[in-house]
């Protein structure tokens, strides 16, 4: 017998954790598998209206994983299902179900909680609705996250997220442009399915795999090369070495200041020294005690 969730539970934030918490112990309690259903994408994906995701597939299924054996889920091979099919489908050797307030299942999402209390009276299967949680009056969501790190509003995610917003991926070797100006980078390849956060200057915690400081940069670098497709790049505060092939991981901290072209590389240099300067000061009133 198992226990079932359903859901996107993209970037896996506090409304999910707490989602996941309950089928844990609703597991315990029918000493049941707990069984998780992720959907790959959800619907904004396929009509072009959507901003990314906030993790990747891979990474989602490995803090899922915590709470119990996961499944993916193609919205483009269900969305045709009714309602009352796709709920036989959840509900075989199932005890109980957990959702939140807003799920919805079947064509069209043509089925609602209501629908839901119905089928599972009729199947005597326990159902467990998890109430949302707010902060700030506003309904943590995956949207209202991704709508936050567009912004550049990285404390305020990180906060709903429960842990910093991250930025990671294998370091490749690109035209050394920091190298140039006294400002060594590292260049980050990142999956072309995420939310791209506000461009501009980041502080961050960096893995290498020891834990540093850094300054991130996400943009278009206007000022030296004025790039088409938005860059990632970290300068390491008190490192010297190769990172290249190598895969680092950068939590964003605080957003510092947009992205702006300077007249010359001169007056880019001396924005850097003042950004490193107050990047030390935020790490020493907020971050390394």
């Amino acid at each position: 017998m198992r226990v079932v969730t359903i859901g996107v539970f993209d970037g896996v934030h506090r409304g999910h954790i707490q989602i996941l918490e309950e089928l844990k112990k609703l597991a315990h309690k029918y000493n049941s598998s707990p069984e998780i259903f992720t959907i790959i994408f959800p619907m904004e994906y396929y009509l072009g209206k959507f901003d990314g995701l906030l993790i990747t597939l891979e990474e989602r299924l490995s803090l899922l994983e915590m709470y119990g054996t996961v499944y993916t889920l193609d919205l483009l091979k269900i969305k045709e299902i009714t309602a009352e099919e796709f709920f036989k489908f959840i509900a075989k050797d199932t005890k109980a179900i957990v959702v939140g307030e807003d799920f919805r299942f079947g064509k069209n999402a043509s089925g609602n909680i209501e629908t839901l209390k119905n089928f599972c009276k009729s199947e005597n299967i326990e159902l467990r609705i998890v109430k949302d949680i707010k902060a700030n009056g506003e309904r943590i969501s995956s949207t209202l996250i991704r709508k936050l790190i567009k912004n550049g509003e990285i404390e305020k995610a990180n906060e709903l997220l429960g842990r910093p917003y991250s930025i990671h991926g294998k370091v490749y070797k690109d035209k050394q442009i920091g190298r140039t100006l006294g400002f060594p980078t590292a260049n980050i390849r990142r999956d072309k399915n995420l939310v791209e956060p506000k461009n501009g200057v980041y502080l961050c915690r960096v893995y290498v795999p020891e834990i540093k400081y850094g300054l991130m940069n996400i943009g278009l670098r206007p000022t030296v090369e004025n790039t088409k497709k938005v860059k990632y790049e970290v300068y390491i505060l008190d490192f010297e070495g190769n990172l290249y092939n190598k895969h680092i991981h950068a939590e964003l901290l605080t957003y510092m200041r947009e992205e702006k072209k300077f007249e010359s590389k001169e007056e880019l240099i001396e924005q850097m020294k003042n950004d490193v300067i107050i990047a030390r000061k935020l790490l020493e009133e907020k971050y390394e005690h």
